[in-house]
């Protein structure tokens, strides 16, 4: 199988195993964690032949195995290590395959009289002698995208490419490039899709994600040594979803019971206390020894956003404190203790169809939310896009110490 994500891979998913859900439930009986750790586990630098050579079901069986082992942790170092992975190895297999159909970009072929004669001697340097025949090979413009969907995956000008009648002309190697960014965000997508639904996927993943940190420890092991591995501290209020940022702000009266012990309750806590849980079912005294940490950091922040609400919401509803530490998995109270937790469920930020449904005004998505499904995976996204930036940026210090032709539309 050329592409996870591609057409006959969507296929198979939806009518031969009725959906992801139903996917991740039987792979347990046809794939072992062995079998799924080969993906990840071979030297990089050489995808083995017996990863290339596997027949499209296996390959999706092993594949789909590992994404539903990351919905126990959709950001970190063993998304990583599972994606640069299977990137290798799905990239491998394109180079080698003649055709690019069935990708998850829908490339077109080129026909020879679609570009002018002009334009094409000048981007493919037909006239250069110089120029070897494979090297002209490589700026021959073999596909086309449609404009609006190369635009979504391209991070680079329009200039470096040929536009012309609503398409983007590329190379076979700028193909690739737009098929990595393709892959990239459908990889994402399918983890942040996995994580709303962690709780029901059978034991074999949550022991298969555990082995993959094993392997992402040990991969990654310089780098950890070096800048560590990103875990609960102090919240960043600049890297908040839209609705909780809305909810800081104060709402109206409409609006705040939802918006204050409800959405920023379960986001705050969760944020600073345990943002990637292992379960649903956590509780505060699994993640932290003392209140302390409640009491001085999350507390006043939802005090502070309760009283700039229109009313206060806590001179209007004093009782509603014990409300909040009830929502923290402490029970009815306003003076908890440690051992309190778990007197009732520490809930969960709620999803973000939840917000739309419950409080749409909250709801105003920047771009980052695209494909995320719930507040508390946008967060972990941002800390582990700022994590990365300031690793390569470390990286890069220390490092220094020691053409196209845009035809018409």
């Amino acid at each position: 199988m050329l592409d996870p994500f591609g057409e006959e891979a969507r296929r198979l998913v939806e009518e031969e195993f009725g959906g992801i859900t139903e996917l991740l439930t039987i792979i347990p009986s046809y794939v072992s964690e062995e079998e799924a750790l080969e993906r990840v586990s071979f030297d990089w630098d050489h995808v083995p032949r017996e990863l290339l050579e596997l027949e499209d079901i296996k390959d999706l069986l092993t594949f789909y195995a590992l994404l539903g082992a990351l919905a126990f942790s959709p950001y970190g170092i063993e998304m990583e290590l599972v994606r640069e992975a299977n990137l290798r190895v799905y990239l491998e297999r394109i180079k080698l395959s003649p055709s690019l159909e069935g990708l998850s970009v829908p490339l077109e072929k080129v026909k020879r009289n679609e570009i002018p004669p002009r334009d094409r001697a000048i981007l493919e340097k037909t006239h250069h002698r110089e120029i070897s025949g494979g090297e002209k090979e490589k700026l021959r413009l073999a596909y086309r995208v449609h404009l609006s969907r190369f635009l979504s995956l391209w991070d680079g000008s329009l200039k470096e490419v040929y536009v012309r009648k609503g398409y983007a002309y590329v190379t076979r190697d700028q193909a690739l490039e737009l098929w990595k960014r393709s892959f990239e965000r459908n990889f994402e997508r399918a983890v942040n899709l996995l994580y709303e639904v962690r709780d029901e996927l059978p034991n074999f993943y949550r022991k298969l994600y555990e082995r993959l940190g094993e392997i992402a420890r040990e991969r990654f092991r310089e780098r950890l040594e070096k800048f560590g591995r990103a875990e609960a501290g102090p919240l960043r209020f600049d890297l908040f979803p839209p609705c909780v940022k809305t909810a800081l702000g104060g709402v109206p009266a409409g609006l705040r019971n939802y918006a204050i012990t409800v959405l920023l309750t379960s986001f705050l806590s969760y944020a600073r206390l345990c943002p990637n849980p292992p379960r649903r079912d956590v509780r505060v005294r699994d993640c932290v020894e003392s209140l302390d940490v409640i009491e001085r950091e999350i507390l006043p922040v939802i005090i502070e956003a309760g009283n700039r609400c229109k009313p206060p919401l806590f001179e209007d509803q004093p009782h509603e404190i014990k409300n909040i530490w009830y929502h923290l998995g402490f029970g009815l109270t306003d003076k908890p203790t440690l051992e309190d937790s778990g007197n009732s469920p520490w809930y969960f930020p709620p999803n973000c169809s939840k917000i739309r449904a419950n409080a749409p005004e909250l709801c105003k998505p920047d771009r980052d939310c695209r494909n995320i499904k719930n507040p508390l995976t946008y967060y972990l996204r941002k800390l582990y896009l700022e994590s990365r930036r300031e690793n390569q940026g470390k990286g890069q210090d220390e490092g220094s110490e020691g053409s196209g032709v845009r035809g018409d539309e």
